[in-house]
């Protein structure tokens, strides 16, 4: 089975790490994987193997016919067409219409939205549907009364890296890792720290200038509180700090959150996502549910005063977000097509 995976870049981001990853898992396997981005590579795209076919459409005017008569001429070379989030889908769904593609289409959403796109109930319903937490898989049998057969859950994984050499003593108390703008919720996190008076270190990409501003603003002289923008790869500058944070109230993943449980990282984050739901099962202290300042250090003191066994918080990731288990449930959704 020739398998086109398609997203529009590869920026810095959740939705993109899985999509490298599921790339690798899937040419590990040696199954017929190809790429196409709608627009360009992005940042990301130097992790995908150098043996996946890579086609970079460029289609900066979404209603260049000219663009979408190519990427149809891409689209029919391939047996499956795997889309990654709502947008991205859209696109790929208005070509197949308009140029009557009959080449089958699963679309993966990572949006955390509780609200589809126009249509979606219509002419762009999904026949295939998956995503990455039980609470969108709800919603899209309830909202677009997609049958229950027809909706997988796959949970996202990362691809565990070497474990980092410790740094002793961890350079930063706190490490929040995500991409900076309000929904993140780095102004919190800030403040949390400059009430611990704690050091931190931010790890993203600035995405709101005017947002980034206001966290500088807000740091002022304080020389505890550093970001780090020019980083890709999130595992290995974990030894560096003694606990993760995750503050964002809306995530369907979050991936972060595997990342510090890969590395043996004890973390506070706020109770949302699926991969919390799953974590939260081992690790009840790992999580909170409000924005209570004083309810975050409580819990950030009983964290940093107990001890956590690295070996088991390994094992609890390769249990839950092993890349075998993984690879059988995308080849389920795979083989559900041809039914």
């Amino acid at each position: 089975m020739k398998v086109l995976q398609i997203i529009d870049k590869l920026d810095v981001g959740g939705a993109e790490k899985v999509f490298v990853d599921m790339c690798t898992v899937l040419n590990k396997n040696n199954e017929k994987v190809a790429v196409l981005f709608l627009l360009e590579g992005g940042e990301l795209a130097q992790y995908l193997n150098p043996t996946i076919p890579i086609k970079a459409l460029k289609r900066y005017n979404k209603w260049s016919l000219f663009k979408m008569y190519e990427c149809y001429s891409e689209l029919k070379k391939h047996d499956l067409l795997h889309c990654h989030s709502r947008h991205v889908y859209r696109y790929i769904k208005l070509v197949a219409l308009l140029t009557r593609l009959q080449t089958t289409i699963v679309f993966q959403d990572h949006f955390s939205n509780k609200k589809f796109p126009l249509f979606f109930n219509s002419i762009f319903k999904p026949k295939i549907y998956v995503a990455v937490s039980k609470d969108l898989i709800r919603l899209a049998h309830k909202a677009l009364s997609i049958p229950k057969k027809k909706c997988f859950l796959l949970k996202n994984i990362i691809i565990k890296e070497p474990m980092a050499d410790a740094i002793i003593p961890p350079k930063f108390d706190l490490i929040l890792v995500s991409n900076i703008k309000p929904a993140k919720k780095q102004l919190f996190a800030i403040q949390l720290a400059q009430q611990l008076k704690q050091s931190l270190q931010i790890v993203g990409k600035t995405q709101d200038e005017t947002y980034f501003k206001l966290l500088k603003q807000q740091i002022g002289s304080d020389q505890n509180i550093e970001f780090s923008q020019n980083q890709n790869k999130v595992q290995p500058i974990l030894a560096a700090a003694k606990i993760g944070l995750h503050v964002s109230e809306f995530e369907s993943g979050p991936l972060v959150l595997m990342e510090y449980l890969a590395q043996g990282l004890p973390f506070l984050a706020f109770d949302t996502g699926e991969v919390a739901r799953i974590i939260k099962a081992h690790y009840p202290d790992f999580f909170i549910a409000t924005y209570e300042l004083s309810a975050w250090e409580e819990r950030l003191y009983k964290i940093a005063h107990t001890h956590y066994d690295t070996t088991e918080m390994q094992a609890i990731f390769n249990y839950h977000f092993g890349e075998e288990d993984y690879y059988e449930k995308i080849m389920t959704i795979y083989r559900c097509t041809k039914n």
